[in-house]
């Protein structure tokens, strides 16, 4: 993981009247002509090609509000990343995400990829189905308010998520800005963006998202896992295994309702998988307690019922659901747990993850 932490070079024993005589030869720092100018990152087909629709009178309003700025459209996955990345290195002072939480994902990991002290701030106009991540920063969802937030010099600075995970090509690190998930999440969210566009576009994000939902848990089995948080070790029998750096996922659902993006903490949401207590007091390494095909039954029914309590962040009262904080976390199965990171389905575990305070500035 990158070490935010400036570095302070050592002295080399110069005396004062030197050190101040070296400083004074140096010439000022070059300050980049884009240091007051933003890059728009627009994904053309965020939200099934809303930007499109809106794209005319996007520009003309961004324009009539005094912001000076260039833009790129994203053309295939993970040019997002190449277009932030470049934007920070030629000096621009924000970049501003034009879609969704996938696009959000991605323009993440392009800044995390350059130094704390150069990085550009992130805006957001959200032209995405979910926009979850602007629901926590309380990001207005109608674009054209979204877009006065740009020039309101308003800015806050938030924590990002650091992981490593198994990806098709190997293990691989990379950030999240908003919520990992592992389990059923991930192959609801990995069922949702394959789900076909005329049904996407019919039901709308929030109905995909239903819709993916019900489909899997048809078929899901819960997971035997072994949860690090910081320094203690659980097992759990969980469906789901959230680690929440914010509080909204899956289209306005609540997952973890305390979780504040800014103090330095994961909430890990745990969902049971309907007999109790999601941990299981057995060593690991012993099998998984055994249910009959009554007591699964049963199970399914009482998870089902929650899940309209999601929604309103009240899932977390009930005992089939286990909420830990801490600043790093470990999810380790043998049961294959495929991982989403801020709504893009990027891999599977083992997952690690760890926080980085502070490490992006916001416009919200």
């Amino acid at each position: 993981m990158p070490d935010d932490k400036p570095r302070t070079p050592k002295s080399k024993g110069l005396s004062r009247k030197k050190k101040t005589a070296k400083a004074s030869r140096k010439s000022a720092p070059e300050v980049s002509p884009n240091v007051s100018r933003a890059m728009l990152v627009v994904n053309p087909v965020a939200g099934t090609g809303e930007v499109v629709k809106i794209w005319d009178e996007l520009i003309t309003t961004l324009r009539d509000l005094g912001l000076d700025f260039d833009f790129k459209f994203t053309e295939r996955p993970e040019h997002a990343i190449e277009i932030s990345r470049q934007a920070a290195i030629d000096g621009y002072g924000m970049v501003v995400v034009v879609g969704g939480d996938g696009t959000v994902f991605e323009v993440t990991n392009g800044l995390m990829a350059v130094e704390r002290d150069k990085r550009p701030k992130m805006g957001i106009i959200p032209t995405g189905r979910g926009s979850d991540f602007c629901r926590t920063l309380d990001i207005p969802q109608d674009w054209v308010t979204a877009a006065s937030f740009l020039v309101s010099g308003k800015k806050r600075s938030i924590d990002i998520g650091w992981m490593e995970y198994r990806a098709a090509d190997g293990v691989r690190t990379g950030y999240f800005a908003n919520i990992a998930g592992l389990g059923f999440d991930g192959e609801v969210t990995e069922r949702a963006n394959n789900m076909p566009e005329r049904v996407a576009k019919t039901v709308g994000g929030l109905g995909t998202y239903l819709l993916s939902l019900l489909v899997t848990y048809a078929s899901y089995k819960e997971k035997d896992v072994e949860l690090h948080v910081d320094d203690k070790v659980y097992r759990v029998l969980a469906t789901t295994c959230v680690i929440a750096n914010c509080r909204f996922f899956g289209g306005k659902m609540c997952i973890a309702p305390d979780a504040i993006c800014d103090d330095g903490l994961f909430d890990i949401v745990i969902i049971g998988a309907g007999y109790g207590k999601p941990t299981i007091d057995e060593p690991l390494g012993t099998p998984a307690p055994s249910h009959s095909t009554l007591q699964k039954g049963i199970a399914k029914l009482k998870m089902a019922k929650n899940v309209p309590a999601v929604y309103k962040g009240t899932h977390i009262t009930d005992k089939s659901v286990m909420v830990l904080r801490g600043s790093k976390v470990k999810v380790i199965s043998e049961d294959r747990m495929v991982l989403q990171a801020d709504g893009e389905v990027i891999g599977e575990g083992p997952f690690t993850a760890e926080i980085i305070k502070g490490a992006l500035d916001i416009v919200a």
